[in-house]
């Protein structure tokens, strides 16, 4: 029996309610048996029943185990279904394998009980077509039906791997359209839904292998020369037979090509590969096991890389992950006036942007925070290619990350990759001679994610709580909120022990304000209005030299040497520590509203003209 609550279907099915039943007249007569003296101590094992349903399969439907340890379902969900959340009060759902099997886990189990879950059914499913290839599975088909879970605003695409195969070309991709001529989409990369119902796969031709010397290493190829002149080069997948996995040092070396596919077979590129190439471009897979910034000595023209997936995400579900669902949302609103919200964490914990849009209407709030101990200057690119003329900006740097948050590096980090992996065609989006460190930390993202339990697109981050345990209402709200209630805590008293400096000399002029400047100016181009204000801290998880007298004078300082307006007061942002949640600069619910109020109140300044931070 299937019923609907709020949009979800909660799937019953009557053999385990007779199931439960007969294990709860078990449990009864034993109890009774017993007289007077009865109790729940005399329970030594229990058993809990898992009610079967649409949507999955798990391998066994009643787990027995000693009163008082965790029971455990393996459970295959099929595509076109997520499941939610399960109804007992102590439990953890964990993907593995694959992406689509889960494990279920009833923590602690101390009374025999049925388990049912809230499953998800697909909004809609997307129609791939070989588009010149063949399905692996189907030879007398062309075309694949998979229903989507639409989990994000936008939808992921499939990886296609083991979809389909065309002899002599490499697949980068999907289109909406048969041609190319329509939106271009990475595997496994995101679309908008209503773009999304038919994709094209998109082929590229190997080029030819005579312009190729390789050398042969077990029954596979390496290659070590290239003789082309070709100004796009679509690396072979196999030559002579032989499955292309390397590509030695210098084989590319002072060529001409300018665009570079490499098949999904390659796995190590060494160091000068392709040292002095004329490369702009390039595209590969995230399967790679060895690349670095070495193997591009000299390409300073490079510009553009494309990610494809060809493994499971693993961050999915995780605070990482919002990174691409709040760009989802600016997306969205990309054509309207907005106010956006930009730092690290305390951003995504400091805002109530349902009050922000109360108080300014004609404003879209986009809170685009996630997390501080990553490069800013890759996050300020991509939001400004969504903002217009009327809009505005408000950064809110954590000093404790102060050389991250003022962009004073160009270099790319692991966790930007790990913010960018449920859609590397993000990364596209950037010009890659802005930074330095982009295939080293690229390498370091993927050996990282080698050891980690593979997921699937279908979770969202809002569905989880910060410490990646399932919740039933949602975390996030639209605007990019941590929203789940946070209690004032009961010490003062710092989380970390790590004081951060608010003095003059922690901001040394010629390596923070140049850079930040830099940024800001490309929005106030753009006729975005941006403004600096602080981000909360506890005010006992600051430095023994940042006296008040140190702070006002780093308020001032801050007020001459940026290009930006400081509307807020530096005091109003360290706040007694019962308004922060587990860290020193996460704010509680309490402190939520508090904090947005202050700045609702500082904008307003602005807005009417009054200016300057009090």
């Amino acid at each position: 029996m299937e019923a609907d609550f709020n949009g979800e279907y909660l799937i019953k099915t009557v053999l385990c309610r007779i199931t439960c039943l007969f294990i709860c007249m078990i449990c009864a007569c034993c109890l009774a048996g017993c007289g007077n003296f009865a109790s729940e101590e005399k329970l030594q094992t229990c058993n809990v029943v898992l009610e079967q349903g649409e949507g999955f399969f798990a391998e066994h439907d009643v787990c027995t185990v000693n009163r008082g340890e965790d029971a455990e379902f393996n459970i295959l969900v099929e595509d076109g279904y997520q499941i939610l959340a399960a109804d007992c009060e102590d439990y953890s759902l964990e993907y593995t394998g694959n992406g689509t099997a889960l494990r279920l886990v009833a923590h602690e189990v101390r009374y025999p009980m049925v388990i049912s879950l809230t499953v998800k059914k697909s909004d809609f499913s997307i129609c791939y077509y070989a588009n010149g290839g063949r399905c692996i599975d189907r030879n007398s088909t062309d075309m694949v039906e998979i229903p989507v879970m639409q989990s994000h605003l936008r939808i992921n695409t499939s990886i296609g791997i083991d979809m389909f195969v065309r002899e002599g070309y490499t697949q980068i991709g999907w289109n909406t359209k048969a041609d190319g001529s329509g939106i271009a989409v990475g595997l496994g990369s995101r679309v908008w839904p209503e773009e999304s119902a038919e994709l094209y796969a998109v082929w590229v031709p190997w080029t030819n292998a005579d312009c190729f010397e390789y050398e042969r290493s077990g029954k596979y190829a390496v290659i070590t020369d290239y003789w082309g002149d070709d100004t796009i080069v679509s690396i072979p997948g196999e030559l002579d037979g032989y499955p292309v996995i390397g590509i030695e040092e210098n084989a590319f070396l002072d060529t001409s090509c300018e665009i570079v596919i490499f098949p999904q077979s390659i796995q190590r590129v060494e160091d000068g590969a392709f040292r002095n190439a004329g490369l702009r471009e390039l595209y590969l897979s995230d399967n790679i096991s060895y690349i670095n910034d070495s193997c591009f000595d000299g390409c300073g023209n490079l510009q553009t890389l494309h990610i494809n997936a060809a493994e499971a995400p693993v961050y999915s579900g995780n605070y990482f992950d919002t990174f691409q669902d709040k760009y989802d949302y600016l997306l969205s609103v990309k054509d309207c006036r907005k106010i956006v919200l930009f730092s690290g964490s305390s951003t995504r914990f400091g805002y109530d942007s349902e009050r922000l849009k109360e108080e300014f209407s004609d404003y879209e709030i986009v809170n685009m925070g996630v997390f501080a101990y990553t490069n800013a200057l890759p996050q300020f690119i991509l939001i400004e290619e969504a903002m217009q003329e009327g809009d505005i900006l408000i950064h809110a740097p954590e000093f404790d990350a102060r050389q991250r948050q003022f962009c004073t590096t160009n270099a790319l980090d692991d966790e930007f990759f790990c913010m960018m992996e449920s859609n590397y065609d993000t990364v596209a989006v950037l010009d890659l001679r802005m930074f330095s460190q982009v295939f080293n930390s690229f390498y370091s993202y993927l050996n990282t994610r080698r050891g980690m339990e593979p997921k699937s697109y279908r979770l969202a981050a809002k569905n989880f709580d910060e410490d990646g345990k399932p919740v039933e209402e949602e975390s996030y709200n639209q605007y990019g909120d941590y929203i789940l209630y946070r209690p004032n805590a009961d010490s003062e008293e710092p989380i970390y022990g790590l004081p951060v400096e608010y003095t003059v000399a922690s901001f040394p002029k010629e390596n923070y304000f140049d850079k930040a400047n830099e940024i800001y100016q490309r929005f106030l181009a753009q006729g975005v209005q941006v403004y600096f204000t602080y981000a909360p801290r506890n005010k006992y998880a600051i430095s023994d030299d940042s006296t008040e007298e140190a702070r006002a004078e780093l308020h001032n300082y801050l007020k001459e040497e940026l290009i930006i307006p400081v509307i807020s007061d530096i005091e109003e942002s360290l706040y007694p520590g019962t308004y922060l949640y587990g860290t020193d600069n996460h704010l509680s619910t309490e402190g939520v509203k508090i904090r947005t109020e202050q700045i609702i109140a500082d904008l307003r300044r602005q807005m009417d003209g009054t200016g300057g931070s009090r």
